[in-house]
């Protein structure tokens, strides 16, 4: 079908926690399918550069990058090194997340401040350097993936809820501001 031919997407958690398809594994993996170079985005270098292989077998263009998204100058150099290798960035597609169990009385601040640095700070920082290229070559996409722990209730996870509400915030928030440089956002 080819729906994204000649398009570059940055899959940010492209890598999978475990063996089997993750959420970022499988929507690289998709994308690829349409036509797309895929920059393979994950902490895990060999996890990245395992959805690279599965892309690369298929015949298609692919990746690997290695970054920790919850520390803005490795994004900046992610967004950098995506450039490089395809000149442009029309899809990004930030799937990152964790989880603490506990709720308020039980989650301690490390933990707290861990969880919003992976959930919220990752999908800020992205946005944050992704949306200016995005605007110079007149538009793209932008997906952040939430949960529904962010429009309903989850026992026990209040960290993790809290982020995915506040995340949903700012795509929405996003969209808006950037609708009219032909930027969508969505939270998935």
């Amino acid at each position: 079908m080819e729906r994204l031919k000649g398009k570059a997407a940055m899959v940010v958690g492209a890598g999978s926690i475990g063996p089997g398809w993750g959420n970022g594994k499988a929507t690289a993996v998709t994308f690829a399918r349409e036509g797309a170079q895929v920059f393979c985005v994950d902490r895990n270098g060999a996890a990245a550069q395992e959805t690279v292989d599965i892309i690369t077998g298929e015949g298609g263009k692919a990746t690997a990058f290695t970054a920790d998204v919850s520390r803005e100058a490795e994004v900046e150099a992610m967004t950098a090194a995506c450039l490089k290798a395809y000149g442009r960035i029309d899809v990004l597609d930030n799937n990152v997340g964790i989880a603490e169990m506990g709720n308020v009385v039980e989650v301690d601040e490390a933990s707290w401040d861990h969880v919003f640095a992976v959930n919220l700070k990752s999908a800020y920082f992205a946005m944050k350097h992704v949306i200016p290229v995005m605007q110079k070559q007149g538009g793209g996409s932008i997906i952040i993936t939430s949960s529904n722990s962010g429009v309903q209730f989850d026992r026990e996870m209040i960290a993790y809820a809290t982020t995915k509400h506040a995340v949903i915030a700012m795509t929405r928030q996003m969209a808006v501001d950037y609708a009219r440089h032909n930027v969508r956002c969505n939270a998935l």
